[in-house]
Formats: C-alpha cells, sequence, structure tokens
C-alpha cells in the first residue's frame, strides 16, 4: 500500500495573507496608533526583511509602529506564517485526552 503524500502546511499559507489577516483582526475599523490611539497615520514604509510587514507613523505624536508593534508577534524572528499555523493548530484544540499524542507519536499506542 503507498504512503499518503503529507502536506506541507507551512507553504499553504502565504506572508502577505497572514500580515492582512493581523491588520484586519487587529484594526477592525482601520489603523490606530498604539501609543495614542490617533487614527491619524501614514504608511511609512515595509520592513527590510518581512516586505509585507507594513510600517506607519502617527501624525498626532509622531511614533513609529508596524503590523505587530505591541503584540505577542513583535521581536520574534521566526516568519509570521509559522505563527499564524501554530494558531490555526492550538485552535483545533487537540489535547492529550483526544489522543493527540498517540496521533503524534503512534509508537506510544503500540507499546513500543
Amino acid at each position: 500500500m503507498p504512503m499518503p503524500t503529507l502536506v506541507n502546511l507551512p507553504s499553504l499559507i502565504d506572508d502577505a495573507k497572514c500580515f492582512e489577516l493581523v491588520r484586519q483582526h487587529r484594526w477592525p475599523e482601520g489603523v490606530r496608533c498604539p501609543s495614542c490611539g490617533s487614527a491619524s497615520v501614514a504608511r511609512h514604509g515595509r520592513d527590510d526583511t518581512q516586505p509585507h510587514r507594513q510600517r506607519y507613523r502617527c501624525a498626532a505624536c509622531g511614533a513609529r509602529f508596524d503590523d505587530l508593534t505591541g503584540t505577542v508577534l513583535a521581536g520574534h524572528h521566526r516568519p509570521l506564517r509559522v505563527w499564524v499555523l501554530c494558531l490555526y493548530l492550538m485552535g483545533l484544540n487537540l489535547s492529550n485526552e483526544r489522543g493527540s499524542v498517540r496521533l503524534l507519536w503512534p509508537e506510544k499506542r503500540s507499546g513500543v
């Protein structure tokens, strides 16, 4: 019997879509400055290492920020698609009680 082909989940997630998802959830009514809360912000270039990561500058207080500033995802060097994939898998609510350990490590199930 042939082995089923494995799906490379990270390759299915696009960086641009991930940053758009963050923007939609973080600022559903438009981008706001995390420092002062003003809606008077302008786009201010893109990140050098993550081209889909938008930079902004606040017209009210002059603060510079980007899509991830002030979030738990800021300051990490993993691509955003990896974090989105992790959050997706956490959302599946797989736990040891439901057998995820047996699914991930079949040798535990067979007593090996």
